[in-house]
């Protein structure tokens, strides 16, 4: 009867150490809210000012409607400052933002059709390009397929936070929201918190985790089912 009650609790253990770790790696999840006010609009993304105050952005699948001022409207109808009165629902998962940066970059590369390297003051950045942007380059409208080294291009990044961020950072104040200038590309987080290092928000972990929980399930089962005379 020890021997049971002592597995029992420690595959209670193992269950709730299981747990834990699911809980610690859940995603961030956020939404507009009721009321939402536009900041920017690029190409098919949209950045919002949530009703909780979080700053959000979305990429918008063709199609999407969006209710201003009781009436129906297009992502080409939304301005900064319009007030969208419905929850947003564009068919993508929207991401918080952590940080707004107006810049003047050098393209370093450009990778069609949604990603360009630029080198910036603070080093080089690899910046994902929604759909649809146009680039103004010597007074001329460009798409990322026009991009040449060394082109200078003016932009507002917008930095996103990882899935998995710590709520620390998932909560932290929106930031400061100066006017778009130039076009608007998207730094996306990999990592927990503010770093690019490559993706620590991946599976793999918890997934390493769980595995070493099944396994010591299994040695507990395996000594449950052994026949009390066997040593």
């Amino acid at each position: 009867m020890k021997t049971s009650t002592r597995c029992f609790q420690l595959v209670t253990v193992l269950a709730f150490a299981a747990s834990a770790v699911v809980v610690s790696y859940a995603q961030v999840k956020a939404t507009s809210g009721p009321t939402s006010t536009v900041v920017y609009v690029g190409g098919d993304d949209l950045v919002l000012k949530a009703s909780d105050g979080k700053l959000l952005n979305y990429s918008v699948a063709p199609g999407t409607k969006f209710m201003a001022g009781g009436k129906s409207a297009t992502l080409a109808d939304l301005k900064p400052g319009t007030k969208l009165t419905a929850p947003v629902a564009t068919g993508f998962d929207p991401k918080i933002i952590s940080s707004v940066q107006v810049v003047k970059g050098k393209v370093f590369a450009a990778t069609p059709p949604d990603a360009v390297t630029l080198s910036l003051s603070d080093g080089i950045k690899e910046l994902s390009v929604p759909a649809g942007t146009t680039f103004m380059i010597g007074g001329k409208p460009m798409t990322i397929n026009d991009l040449k080294s060394d082109m200078m291009v003016d932009a507002t990044i917008v930095t996103t936070i990882a899935d998995n961020a710590k709520p620390e950072v998932a909560n932290a104040a929106a930031p400061a929201t100066p006017p778009l200038s130039g076009s608007l590309l998207v730094f996306k987080t990999l990592g927990e918190g503010e770093s690019s290092i490559p993706e620590a928000g991946t599976n793999l972990p918890l997934y390493g985790v769980l595995g070493l929980c099944l396994m010591a399930l299994g040695f507990v089962v395996m000594r449950l089912r052994k026949p009390t005379g066997q040593n």
